[in-house]
């Protein structure tokens, strides 16, 4: 069939590079593959793209201010989205900015599918109203929104607690537009807050009591706290910025609670990208921080469970060895015994004399 000669797809997920190579090859498009960075942004400019795909891999806003800036750079060229997450929400999220969405599991079929209207006629100019500031703010918020909802599905999704805690430090400080999240977890028996560091057979716990530094002060307080000077703040440790070179400039830190509203951690986040963390970012936190102490209470007891089962095979193992050894000995035993009972009459007499 006819169709684009020219595609540009800016995506991150090597599992679907075969489907749209694929697509360009039935449709004999020119497919470029573009990293997402500013500077293929500008490219757009510079070369004329007939269609542009956004595969969005993560539910946060650094991927929906992605596509506003290929939107405002390309407005007149058709743009697809294709992800997991937003579909319920597209028309709150990009509204007019986008052509399309396909929502995933990818194929071949469906990018022809919602690719073929586009084939007939030439996409009509879109043309953005300029709000006035007051509705911006409220577009800005319901897409925040509506990444919280969507981080908060991916959250449930996962059940393994290496994996949960890496997802969590890695999305809440792009939907916060900071530099670092950690998150520290309380030990009930040691009295200890613990983070984890790397996963599977690199892990490594940090530890320290849990009424230390200032994660022990919102752990101890359950109460959430912005840090606009954190070096002059008496209970922060220096020592973790000494050890990696990072400067911490601001934080946020917001406790997690259970179901129960008991207190189980805290989440702090580092250095709000180009200003302060404010009251709208630590309500955002707060909602978050809501759904994350239920996920890792919930992981947690799904790893006490797995680490008692493995106790108790184990056992059972070491038990089934232990029978299997006695029962070995026992036939030993017996096959000795009988062996002595079937000696010769003769043979027991003459034994019987030299032992007396």
């Amino acid at each position: 069939m006819s169709g684009y000669r020219s595609v540009a797809l800016f995506s991150e997920n090597p599992r679907t590079i075969d489907i749209y190579a694929g697509f360009a090859r039935n449709g004999n498009h020119d497919l470029l593959h573009l990293a997402k960075n500013p500077q293929n942004i500008r490219e757009l400019a510079t070369k004329k793209f007939d269609l542009v795909i956004i595969e969005i891999t993560n539910p946060s806003m650094t991927e929906i201010e992605f596509v506003d800036m290929v939107h405002s750079t390309v407005e007149t060229t058709p743009l697809i989205v294709v992800s997991s997450y937003f579909y319920e929400t597209r028309e709150i999220v990009f509204g007019n900015k986008i052509s399309a969405f396909i929502q995933n599991p990818l194929t071949v079929e469906k990018l022809e599918r919602e690719t073929e209207g586009f084939f007939k006629e030439a996409p009509a100019e879109v043309t953005a109203a300029q709000p006035e500031n007051h509705v911006e703010r409220l577009i800005q918020l319901n897409k925040r929104l509506t990444v919280l909802l969507e981080l908060t599905r991916s959250l449930t999704s996962i059940t393994d607690l290496d994996e949960l805690l890496a997802h969590i430090v890695k999305m809440t400080p792009e939907v916060l537009s900071a530099e670092r999240a950690t998150v520290f977890i309380h030990d009930r028996a040691k009295k200890e807050l613990w983070s984890r560091t790397g996963t599977g057979l690199k892990a490594a716990d940090i530890r320290f009591p849990d009424t230390q530094g200032i994660a022990g002060e919102i752990f101890t307080s359950g109460l959430p706290s912005i840090i606009s000077d954190p070096y002059n703040h008496p209970k922060f440790n220096k020592e973790f910025d000494l050890r990696s070179g990072f400067r911490t400039l601001n934080i946020l830190c917001y406790p997690l609670k259970n179901i129960n509203g008991e207190t189980i951690g805290v989440i702090q986040v580092l250095n709000k990208k180009g200003g302060e963390f404010d009251q709208d970012d630590e309500s955002y936190l707060g909602a978050l921080a809501s759904g994350i102490g239920i996920v890792i209470e919930n992981a947690l007891l799904r790893e006490k469970i797995k680490k008692q089962l493995e106790e108790v095979q184990q056992a059972y193992y070491e038990l089934d060895i232990a029978q299997n050894t006695i029962l070995k000995e026992t036939k030993t035993a017996r096959a000795d015994q009988g062996n002595e009972e079937r000696l010769p009459l003769r043979f027991q007499v003459a034994q019987t004399t030299r032992d007396h």
